[in-house]
């Protein structure tokens, strides 16, 4: 999926607005011991990073399902939404920053996370979800670029040249990859811009204290109009413009424009429930739709299906791919870039199984009719949007499909996201 993911979470709510089941005395009184124990960061309710950072994690996943559940009754059957609350509350485990960069006082760069439906940022000095590290950086980078006296991009003038800053850790790896999002041009001080943010990368340490081992810094160049917060072209400033990631004994090259979950427990949170859901695949012929750098495609192979085809747009993720298939020497894979439009790819007639993990979006009617012109003998769905979720399964049970089993996938703790996983059958 896209990079909308990393749009706005939905505004905190207040403890008078939020859904909770009626609870016992003794119950309400470990409630409030629960919540007294929650973690805190001085920019909650602020920031829009999280939303939910003071209701215990347990609460979050029954309100999530309920809500869920509410939405998506008319189309289950019957069926209940399975999920596993996380043990301990989730903290620091996202992977990925991605910051604008706007003027602030006196016109120098700010770095930070927008407010809810906002864009005016805060400045990011701690964070409950993100990489301990990967915080740290953001300021570091934010006094680089100021000591540099870069332009920050201004959302009202439309002018500047710096519009956003992003990192990522590999979990498996440590690999550290660093970003600069720029406006078209000659960027003069690219090298010392490079130079000085691999050099404070060295000097930190992951979540845990695991040391980061940065491997480049790219310049991404965005040549749309407005204000995005990466571009369509990645150009190399200092080392490579990609990262590896070791994870399920498999490895994983992903470039800066290639979409790679941001849990660092995906592998348990995701990936292993959806291979659970898809069974039995040993000899079968699978079809990965928006299948990325072949995180889904890659992991069918080696369960045993004798053809995967991985069909991806972004020439970048197909790439990635690519190299992927030849890197961990799996046979039988197939990478597909269809043509643009997405939209008028068909994918493989009559597969065993068709897994398809489409942007916030969805499938919307086009994707929708691809998957009923295809007769998938098995669907496996992975949303993350159950409104999206909602209208597809309109469209997928008018076409002859009913839900099997559904999942939800707590990949986003502390915000109002979800992602689920859905398993369709023939009717």
């Amino acid at each position: 999926m896209p990079l909308a993911c990393c749009a706005l979470p939905r505004p905190r709510r207040s403890a008078a607005t939020r859904r909770k089941p009626a609870r016992a005395p003794a119950d309400r009184d470990r409630a409030h011991a629960a919540a007294a124990a929650q973690p805190h960061c001085q920019h909650f309710g602020l920031c829009g990073g999280c939303s939910h950072l003071d209701v215990p994690i347990d609460v979050q996943v029954d309100d999530k399902l309920h809500e869920v559940e509410a939405l998506l009754r008319p189309h289950l059957g019957g069926l209940h939404i399975a999920s596993a609350p996380p043990r301990r509350t989730p903290l620091h485990f996202r992977t990925k920053l991605l910051y604008p960069v706007r003027p602030g006082r006196h016109g120098a760069a700010t770095l930070g996370i927008y407010q809810p439906l906002s864009h005016d940022i805060v400045r990011i000095r701690e964070c409950r979800t993100q990489d301990e590290g990967l915080t740290a950086l953001g300021v570091a980078a934010e006094q680089i670029l100021r000591d540099l006296e870069l332009p920050p991009w201004d959302e009202r003038t439309q002018r500047g040249f710096v519009q956003a800053f992003g990192a990522r850790v590999m979990a498996g790896s440590g690999e550290l990859l660093i970003g600069v999002v720029t406006r078209p041009g000659l960027f003069e001080r690219g090298a010392e811009v490079a130079e000085r943010l691999l050099a404070a990368a060295s000097e930190l340490r992951g979540s845990g204290a695991r040391a980061f081992k940065p491997v480049g810094v790219v310049r991404s160049i965005n040549d749309r109009a407005g204000n995005y917060l990466l571009g369509d072209r990645n150009v190399p400033l200092r080392g490579r413009d990609y990262q590896e990631d070791r994870v399920a004994g498999l490895t994983f090259r992903v470039r800066f424009g290639s979409f790679y979950q941001v849990h660092r427990d995906a592998d348990a949170l995701l990936y292993r429930p959806v291979l659970e859901l898809a069974g039995d695949v040993r000899g079968h012929r699978v079809v990965d739709g928006y299948g990325g750098v072949g995180t889904f495609g890659l992991r069918l192979a080696r369960a045993g299906a004798a053809r995967v085809e991985i069909v991806e747009q972004n020439p970048v993720a197909c790439g990635d791919a690519e190299y992927n298939v030849q890197k961990n020497g799996l046979a039988g894979i197939a990478t597909v870039a269809p043509p643009a439009p997405f939209a008028g790819a068909a994918f493989a007639d009559t597969p065993d199984l068709l897994l398809v993990d489409p942007p916030r979006s969805g499938l919307q009617a086009d994707g929708v009719a691809r998957v009923l012109a295809a007769r998938p003998r098995r669907l496996l769905c992975v949303h993350c949007s159950a409104e999206s979720l909602a209208r597809d399964l309109e469209g997928l049970r008018a076409g002859g499909y009913r839900v099997a089993a559904i999942r939800l996938c707590d990949l986003f703790p502390h915000t109002a996201h979800v992602e689920m996983v859905t398993l369709m059958l023939p009717n």
